[in-house]
């Protein structure tokens, strides 16, 4: 590699990590040494999650080796960050190398706090990861076999947690789940929201709340999580309420990565803070972060890190062109993020939204066809949208 192109370092091999990568190994391959650094071996395609907690099949379609979605002019190192020195522009590494950087784009996600709850991790169910979903099925197993029914409650353990949508999802098609097993009749369901309503976007929750009310689904609002007591099977709130559980799913306490913790750049649950529209650090110009990582009014999903990242690329390449300067860049984000929400195990509400405009009129619709359009997604995702090119 030339001595004489700027150095880009971007962490995390996920959505929002290898499309940057991508469109900067296409667009900037002259003017630039592209390193993306991911612990994981591969990337995972995670909207499909929830629905996946109702059928038997194997995950494996739902994973791809990073190294295979990558384009080849960026290279790939399989290593886990430990620390920035954000003022020598550096990346501490575990295997204990030090990547130098002109430029680094933090997209490394959220982290499980299990422990934020007391209670959780002996009690609480989610489906979060590949781990979550196998204990979730093996239980939903055990609950319609045993067929006596009762309280199925899921809920939401702290603000902000990274797909909005996931538990509204979950409790949808457990509904359908439940009636398909004769069992929604002996089975109280409840939602448990920190929040003042169902969901954070009025237009949208009007719809979602009519649906919950014709589904017979309770719903529970500004219900802050503070402890699960194992021993009575009750799970109690910040305001004194308590509701009894049979079986328990939660959204876990999402917080910042830890070698992001005590740096200049993070507030005090970790997310990096970044202007809303450029993506940059304000103190540290040539540091972007997207996706969940980013301390953002918008939702931490996938769709939400797609749109961040090609808004981040496209400046980037602008910059290594020499056509901006770093501390002019464009603000090119303006909170686009989209939703396919599963309103039952067939059906599905499409949601797209930004910063100034609410979901509009056609995503209230439920139907068959933006069920099959989420469905068949993970098709596009491997093969569109980490290009960069959709």
């Amino acid at each position: 590699m030339s001595e004489d192109k700027a150095k880009v370092v971007i962490l995390g091999g996920g959505t929002g990590g290898v499309i940057v990568a991508n469109l900067l190994g296409r667009k900037a391959k002259k003017q630039a040494e592209v390193t993306l650094v991911s612990k994981q071996e591969n990337v995972f395609y995670e909207a499909d999650l929830p629905y996946r907690i109702f059928d038997k099949k194997s995950l494996k379609s739902m994973y791809k080796p990073v190294r295979n979605v990558v384009n080849k002019n960026v290279e790939v190192l399989k290593d886990e960050v430990i620390g920035l020195d954000l003022d020598k522009n550096s990346v501490a590494l575990s295997s204990g190398n030090n990547l130098p950087y002109d430029y680094l784009v933090i997209a490394t996600g959220a982290h499980y706090d299990y422990d934020g709850v007391p209670g959780y991790k002996e009690e609480a169910y989610h489906y979060y990861n590949e781990e979550g979903i196998n204990e979730i099925r093996k239980a939903l197993d055990e609950f319609v076999e045993k067929g006596t029914g009762g309280n199925v409650v899921i809920g939401i353990a702290d603000l902000p947690f990274k797909c909005p949508v996931a538990p509204l999802e979950g409790v949808f098609m457990m509904e359908h789940f439940l009636r398909r097993k004769k069992l929604r009749k002996k089975t109280e369901l409840h939602y448990l929201s920190p929040i003042g309503s169902a969901f954070s976007i009025e237009k949208a929750n009007v719809h979602i709340e009519k649906k919950f009310a014709k589904k017979n689904i309770n719903l529970h609002t500004f219900f802050n999580t503070e402890t699960i007591h194992p021993d009575r099977k009750v799970i109690e709130s910040l305001e004194g309420d308590e509701i009894e559980y049979d079986l328990l799913i939660m959204v876990p306490p999402h917080r910042g990565q830890g070698f992001l913790q005590g740096t200049p750049i993070v507030d005090e649950s970790g997310w990096v803070n970044v202007n809303t529209k450029t993506l940059q650090n304000e103190t540290y110009p040539n540091v972007f972060a997207i996706g969940d990582a980013a301390n953002l009014p918008v939702s931490k999903a996938g769709s939400s890190a797609h749109y961040q990242a090609m808004a981040t690329a496209h400046n980037l390449v602008d910059v290594l062109k020499g056509k901006l300067d770093i501390s002019q860049v464009k603000e090119r984000y303006n909170g686009h993020a989209t939703c396919l929400v599963m309103t039952s195990l067939t059906s599905a509400m499409f949601f797209d939204f930004n910063y100034t405009r609410p979901p509009f009129g056609l995503g209230y619709i439920s139907n068959r066809l933006f069920y099959y359009f989420k469905k068949y997604q993970r098709f596009l995702y491997f093969y569109g949208f980490l290009s960069g090119r959709l």
